[in-house]
């Protein structure tokens, strides 16, 4: 793709989707663009970027593709089963009710893996759970329950899949009792403001697309949105080292609770 052309998309994208490409990490999201735009427009880039102007089905393709919208229930496996075992359990035993909130959740199945968790805890109406993510797509899937098919449901036992999803064919839906208890929202992590007095935040295999810059920030928001004492919950393959881990003390796994002290704004790890 030609610079120019790179240019005048990142514009587009950051006008028409509301994302800046300039908080993500430039030579992988540059690498992604321009195998996208290779396949969708093949010779004629410049075609294919004007006609990003008035068709909506590209332009949604665009978002979707920029989205990485890729999860699965109780995703890390390992790691769930700390929240159950341990995480969760010490937060509910010092809190009358929690608020939870579930950021970029994709198409659901991260909250819908934290409300069966809390449902096996007995914690049913002691918590507000509360998911978001930029893309509207996958958050209209989330609210509908569905659909899911097998793989989404890997990590998910017979007797969990008997009891919070109901099979229509090859097709999995949760059941209305487990929906009702997730409220869905839409939300743009590097723009939109955050809420506050949270008791757990899980935001999970996200943070290693942005720059270092966008990451710490986005993580002195969290924590700043923490309640003293509450907990971050991260992806796997993501740990906070260094600078972008002020403000936080590490729990074991990918657990970090909100430490008194202020995260410093703009350090870089």
């Amino acid at each position: 793709m030609q610079e120019s052309t790179y240019a005048e998309l990142k514009q587009v994208i950051k006008t028409r989707i509301g994302l800046d490409l300039e908080l993500y990490k430039g030579q992988q999201m540059r690498r992604r663009l321009d195998n996208f735009v290779t396949q969708r427009g093949g010779a004629d880039e410049v075609a294919w970027l004007r006609s990003l102007a008035t068709d909506r089905e590209e332009l949604a393709a665009l978002r979707d593709m920029l989205t990485i919208n890729v999860s699965e229930f109780f995703r890390d496996f390992a790691q769930f089963e700390t929240l159950r075992s341990k995480v969760l359990p010490d937060l509910l035993a010092t809190r009358s009710t929690m608020s939870i909130w579930s950021a970029a959740c994709s198409n659901g199945q991260e909250p819908y893996s934290l409300a069966i968790t809390l449902d096996e805890l007995g914690a049913t109406g002691r918590y507000r759970l509360l998911a978001t993510d930029l893309d509207r797509a996958v958050l209209a899937k989330a609210q509908a329950g569905g659909p899911y098919i097998a793989n989404d449901v890997r990590n998910v036992s017979a007797a969990r899949r008997e009891q919070y999803f109901a099979e229509d064919g090859d097709q999995l839906f949760v059941k209305p009792a487990l929906r009702s208890r997730v409220t869905f929202r839409e939300h743009n992590l590097l723009a939109d403001a955050y809420g506050a007095n949270y008791d757990l935040i899980v935001c999970r295999n996200v943070l290693i697309y942005f720059s270092p810059e966008a990451k710490n920030e986005i993580l002195r928001r969290f924590q700043q949105a923490l309640k003293p004492g509450g907990v971050l919950f991260i992806g796997a393959t993501e740990a906070l080292l260094g600078a972008d881990s002020k403000g936080y003390r590490a729990l074991g796994g990918n657990f970090y609770q909100r430490a008194e002290e202020p995260a410093i704004r703009g350090m870089v790890a």
